[in-house]
């Protein structure tokens, strides 16, 4: 009872702090999501190797000059599969950006020909258009034209290849919750990255923290109202830069219950790195070096997490490593409730295991570096 008395009374100190530099908090929370939304938002540059599953039913000539003609560029990745069903479980993972299905019979010269069926993720516009563009112009290469399998064939000479646009992944989405998505987690670390651990050698600098370590209050008490300080500043980061990122056109496809999901990644996310940053300001002496550390962590996370590109777009070596980085884990939950609309039950329980054993990994190093160098300080 000693210890969540006395946690509770220096976290509502944090409070205080936190409302006498209201202004300055707020603006540092709406400044980072603003910068990098609109940023990321306008980001054209056209992206390269795009996976894409091709499943092949007909294997004749002209299938196969298709497909020749698609891989022909570095515009596409093809990525052969078996059936439509494997095809489509890569693009449900996101490992793929879109699956093209074509049919038995499509190299016969029977006409109407059957349709070829692509499906798009079209929460990633950017691949999806280079690969519309990429079928358009092979198709102007083998002399004919995309139409939809309603147009007659009746021409023999200029036989339209018929593809049927199915969206997948992403069908009520669009680009701005993609990137939202990816920025919520990233302004959650930093938000508490740059909450617990300031605060720590702000009262460190000042000997606040010498003090209290002198009172009979119960050390750890000040060890977890840090990190309950960090982590609210989590949450709040993160929820103002879903509201920038919903003002600019994200969706939360999930609803309500997708925002209660949220609250529990977000906070998953908070713990862990108000945690770290307690250890790395335990044993940084200078705000300087803590707040370069802190950079130097939370940015390659976040974007070897998927914050800025889709993991399956990063190279092999790179997408190995992000399987061991937990955000990772949080950025796909945060995207499945914003864009497929649900988090799976089994998706919901891997990322939140995840998360919870690095919370747990970081608070416990937290504890040992806060108990070594707190005996050093006293």
């Amino acid at each position: 009872m000693g210890l969540a008395r006395d946690t509770y009374t220096l976290f509502l100190r944090e409070l205080l702090i936190f409302k006498k530099n209201l202004g300055v908090n707020i603006a540092r929370s709406l400044i980072f999501p603003i910068l990098f939304i609109i940023l990321l938002g306008a980001f054209g540059s056209s992206p390269k190797n795009i996976p894409v599953a091709l499943v092949n039913y007909d294997n004749g000539l002209t299938s196969l000059q298709f497909i020749n003609l698609l891989q022909s560029g570095d515009s596409i990745k093809i990525v052969s599969s078996t059936t439509q069903q494997a095809a489509m479980g890569m693009l449900a993972q996101g490992n793929v950006a879109a699956v093209i299905v074509i049919p038995n019979g499509f190299s016969s010269s029977q006409l109407p020909k059957p349709d070829i069926y692509m499906y798009l993720d079209n929460s990633q516009p950017q691949s999806a258009s280079v690969i519309n563009m990429v079928v358009n112009r092979v198709a102007a290469q083998m002399g004919t034209q995309i139409t939809s399998a309603s147009t007659a064939l009746a021409d023999p000479v200029s036989t339209p290849v018929p593809v049927v646009t199915n969206y997948a992944y992403g069908a009520a989405s669009n680009y701005e919750s993609f990137v939202v998505g990816g920025i919520v987690i990233m302004v959650a670390a930093f938000g508490s990255v740059f909450s617990s651990g300031f605060t720590v050698l702000s009262d460190r600098e000042l000997g606040n923290l010498k003090a209290f370590l002198t009172t009979p209050i119960n050390k750890f008490a000040i060890l977890l109202s840090k990190i309950g300080y960090g982590t609210m500043q989590s949450l709040l980061s993160a929820y103002i830069g879903l509201a920038i990122g919903l003002a600019l056109g994200a969706t939360v496809a999930a609803g309500f219950l997708g925002v209660l999901e949220l609250i529990w990644i977000i906070f998953l996310v908070g713990l862990s790195f108000g945690s770290l940053s307690i250890a790395l300001a335990m044993r940084a002496k200078q705000l300087q070096t803590y707040a370069l550390i802190g950079q130097s962590i939370v940015m390659p996370a976040a974007f070897l997490g998927g914050a800025f590109v889709p993991v399956s777009l990063l190279p092999p070596l790179l997408q190995t490593v992000s399987i061991a980085n937990p955000l990772t884990y949080a950025v796909n939950a945060v995207r499945d409730i914003m864009i497929k609309g649900s988090l799976p039950i089994g998706d919901l329980v891997l990322d939140s295991a995840v998360l919870l054993v690095f919370a747990g990994l970081m608070l416990a190093l937290a504890f040992v570096f806060f108990k070594n160098t707190s005996e050093q300080i006293s």
